[in-house]
């Protein structure tokens, strides 16, 4: 099995210890919209929002609240679901 190993293997640091940060709201909200491609003012209109708010979100210039937060939330965890759930009503 080591044989499948790349002649550098042993310089590849020990990632095993690291805990990576949550992402935030916003950033949930970016890779969301990554997953279905959608652009900003896209999103803004799938979500209700302005887009001057969604981008507002995104660069951490303000927090999402209640029903925004979990929105964004299961967009991020069911983006195709969320997505044609939204566009349907």
């Amino acid at each position: 099995m080591d044989d499948d190993l790349p002649d550098d293997w042993d310089d590849n640091p020990d990632w095993s210890a690291y805990t990576p940060r949550p992402l935030t709201d916003g950033e949930l909200l970016i890779v969301a919209r990554a997953k279905l491609g959608l652009t900003q003012q896209a999103a803004a209109d799938l979500l209700g929002i302005s887009v001057a708010t969604l981008r507002n979100w995104e660069q951490k210039r303000t927090k999402p609240e209640g029903p925004g937060r979990v929105l964004i939330r299961l967009l991020y965890e069911h983006p195709t679901e969320i997505r044609d759930w939204l566009s349907a009503a």
